[in-house]
């Protein structure tokens, strides 16, 4: 299978598996085998939200080629948020192996303030 992937803002999470000419996303079984050579159907036509309305899912030869909605956060990193070339997955059977998007985290550094206390028992003024 040939996934492309299409950045979307949302909040889902994404796993998928194949097995044959079936891709099972967060444990929905979808069976595209009905597709012949050479055809395609709308993506609106598989009813999963994470398959794109207005992209096709087509077999060219053996392989089935489809869109996915991948799930990005507003800080997620910027290849992935707007990639400059369309990000295109090879799956085969297993599990598929899909871009980490989760934000970049950057190093927090922990300041404690400490406040002495002066001889009357009250924080120092400054």
């Amino acid at each position: 299978m040939k996934i492309k992937l299409w950045a979307d803002l949302v909040d889902w999470s994404l796993e998928a598996r194949i097995d044959g000419d079936v891709i099972t996303i967060n444990g929905e079984a979808i069976d595209l085998s009905g597709i012949p050579e050479g055809y395609r159907l709308p993506g609106s036509a598989v009813e999963n939200k994470f398959f794109v309305e207005t992209e096709y899912v087509e077999r060219i030869g053996k392989t089935l080629h489809f869109t996915l909605r991948l799930p990005v956060a507003w800080d997620s990193p910027e290849e992935y948020r707007n990639p400059a070339e369309p990000i295109i997955i090879d799956a085969r059977s297993g599990p598929v192996k899909f871009p980490v998007t989760t934000p970049l985290v950057s190093p927090s550094v922990q300041l404690t303030a400490v406040e002495e206390e002066n001889q009357n028992g009250g924080p120092e003024q400054a």
